[in-house]
């Protein structure tokens, strides 16, 4: 505060010393050009002075009183503080990255599970063929075939349909029906032959190929050589290359004008 005092009082001191000259100029010089007379008011009043040493503490109180703080006279400050406290784009990018791989592994931990569903319903599959297995007839050939029925054949063609509509056990109970009630008809072998393809579209290999096998007790059945080559790709199914093998070997022995010779040598070859 006494600064400010001092420097009221130079300035003071300084208007009234020129005031006084100017009046003592006006008197003695009254025809004389005023610019001539004109003394640099910017020298007597210390100008550059005034505007290096006063001009920023004058400023500041002035601010100081209108209650404006220093940092409210900076608002492109605040403007670039603002822009640096922005979000970094190569920081956004890089969290975009994560999500996308973490979101890749759990794609394939998806898939993996499905894969391991996909197997166990497979198995559950197996499971209840094997539990829903109807009972199989006990058939007793006399060696002398008859025609079948008419009746027969209806429910023949039936069974056969339910087969194709991968109906599986449903046609199984209707072949061993009828094998029971007519066992010595010429479609008695057929229907021991679909039994065992039944058995096979349940993905029950093993009871299929006891199916297949009963095929062979029927009198010249035209239904042996393919049973001959079913045993032989339920052995594929089941892993058993080797009994695989010798089941189609037996075809090639047993049928050679089968039109299953070139099927069974193709997947010989493949062994």
């Amino acid at each position: 505060m006494n600064s400010r005092f001092t420097k009221t009082a130079v300035w003071v001191g300084r208007f009234t010393f020129l005031f006084v000259f100017l009046l003592g100029c006006g008197a003695s010089r009254q025809n004389g050009s005023v610019a001539d007379e004109a003394i640099n008011l910017d020298d007597l009043l210390g100008e550059d002075e005034m505007s290096q040493v006063g001009n920023e503490s004058e400023q500041a109180e002035v601010l100081r009183l209108l209650g404006i703080t220093p940092a409210e006279q900076q608002p492109q400050n605040a403007d670039f503080t603002t822009i640096s406290q922005r979000p970094d784009p190569d920081g956004m990018q890089a969290d975009v990255d994560l999500l996308k791989q973490e979101l890749s592994e759990k794609d394939k931990e998806i898939m993996q599970l499905r894969s391991e569903l996909t197997d166990k319903e497979l198995k559950i599959s197996e499971m209840e063929a094997k539990t829903n297995v109807p009972a199989q007839p006990n058939v007793h050939f006399t060696g002398q075939l008859s025609e079948p029925s008419p009746q027969f054949k209806s429910r023949y063609q039936n069974a056969l349909n339910q087969y194709k509509a991968r109906s599986y056990n449903e046609a199984v109970s209707v072949f061993s029906e009828l094998l029971l009630s007519e066992p010595n008809n010429t479609l008695s072998d057929n229907c021991q032959y679909w039994i065992g393809e039944s058995y096979y579209g349940l993905i029950n290999y093993n009871q299929a190929i006891t199916e297949f096998e009963k095929v062979f007790s029927f009198p010249n059945s035209n239904k042996n050589d393919d049973a001959q080559l079913k045993l032989g790709l339920c052995y594929i199914r089941l892993g058993d290359k080797s009994q695989a093998r010798a089941e189609f070997d037996r075809l090639l022995a047993i049928h050679p004008n089968s039109e299953y010779v070139s099927l069974a040598q193709k997947y010989i070859a493949k062994m």
